[in-house]
């Protein structure tokens, strides 16, 4: 044993486990592994991203449908399956509850009702149209799709296939879609395209690229 170095009982062996109780014996979390509870390397990070040009992940439902609105017609961008599900919620709710006197006039043969029922229906219908189509729209760029699958609703049994790809989950090619200089860093902790050019934790890549 030379000089200086330490003990041979307290040094892991090769391959093995670190006797102090970590897997890594300096005690740094191991590449692309998630630390004191963070989400796995490069993939979505929950929680306000700070602008409206980046999607929110695990967003509640009044802030969904706020959330809705404030981008009433932004057809760019994504948005999470958590601001897609709550206010679509929210938009069937409404519809419900604004055709009921609908419904009951139609019943009662009460004119008066149906009228003004029909008339609040399609304001409501006039006053969600393009913030739900753009929703649907983010939806689909989250999961990394064209916003002109919508058009598949027009077809039979396209609206299926439509709720489908609503469902699916997040994409980080889907940052393609991003209004121009965001670069989708709200998506992991170095954002979409940045797998290979910096290193684990922002530095620089060894390589130089």
């Amino acid at each position: 044993m030379s000089y200086g170095s330490p003990p041979p009982g307290n040094q892991p062996p090769y391959g093995g486990s670190n006797p102090y109780g970590g897997n890594n014996p300096y005690g740094q979390p191991s590449y692309g592994q998630p630390s004191y509870g963070g989400a796995p390397y490069g993939g979505p990070t929950a929680g306000d991203p700070g602008t409206l040009d980046l999607p929110w992940y695990g967003i509640g439902f009044a802030g969904a449908v706020k959330r809705t609105f404030q981008k009433y017609a932004r057809f760019d961008g994504r948005a999470s399956r958590s601001e897609f599900w709550w206010s679509y919620l929210a938009y069937v709710l409404a519809f419900c509850v604004l055709y009921v006197p609908v419904a009951i006039g139609a019943v009662t043969e009460s004119t008066g009702l149906v009228v003004v029922g029909a008339l609040l229906f399609l304001v409501f219908i006039l006053a969600t149209f393009v913030p739900i189509l753009a929703l649907s729209v983010r939806r689909l760029h989250d999961a990394n799709f064209s916003g002109w699958l919508y058009l598949i609703s027009l077809v039979p049994c396209g609206s299926f296939v439509l709720l489908v790809l609503w469902c699916l989950p997040p994409k980080p090619e889907g940052a393609r879609y991003d209004k121009p200089g965001v670069g989708g860093q709200g998506y992991g902790q170095q954002g979409y395209g940045q797998y290979g050019q910096q290193g684990y934790g922002g530095g620089h890549h060894p390589y130089g690229q």
